[in-house]
């Protein structure tokens, strides 16, 4: 099973999908992604259902290791991710290998930078939903935000990554036509 381990959690980092609408008479917040365009981005990216869980960094990043290798992507704010050392692009695809680290700084542009790993983060599902709900302590990973040495499960992918590749080169909007 592939994992993501939390080696430093950044400042407010928690597990977000499109959140769970329909529970407001309950009282349940829909909760969910901030920034729910850039989380849709960051789940194409990697071929993942658009309301995939992810991971919602806000304002400082975190630095994560992929023990198994992962496909992944960031979308949102720029946080000056590297990986392993070396900077790390937003809003693109790319595999980090068994053992690598994935390290954001503190944001250059606006509050939020969603990791997105092809599967999904997998967590269990409150009302339909993956997203934290921090106050009530409800969904996420635990009902709160990230700590360091946290074990994130992530899920199976459903697509084969070629497909995704071939659906990209068709789309790309830097792609000259004939």
């Amino acid at each position: 099973m592939a994992v993501i381990r939390v080696m430093e959690p950044g400042l407010f980092t928690t597990v977000q999908d499109l959140g769970r609408e329909g529970f407001g008479a309950m009282g349940v917040s829909p909760s969910g992604a901030a920034d729910a365009v850039s989380l849709r981005i960051g789940n194409r990216l990697v071929g993942n259902a658009e309301g995939a869980a992810g991971l919602e960094m806000t304002l400082l990043g975190g630095a994560f290791e992929f023990p198994e290798g992962a496909m992944v992507a960031l979308a949102g704010s720029d946080f000056g991710a590297t990986l392993d050392g070396k900077p790390a692009e937003l809003r693109a695809t790319f595999e980090t290998k068994p053992g690598q680290v994935l390290k954001m700084g503190s944001t250059r542009t606006g509050a939020r930078c969603y990791l997105c790993v092809r599967g999904g983060v997998e967590v269990e599902l409150f009302l339909g939903s993956a997203s934290t709900h921090v106050l009530s302590g409800l969904g996420g990973f635990e009902g709160r935000a990230l700590r360091k040495g946290d074990v994130l499960k992530i899920g199976a992918a459903v697509v084969p990554f070629w497909q995704i590749r071939a659906w990209h080169r068709r789309r790309s909007p830097l792609r000259s036509t004939p």
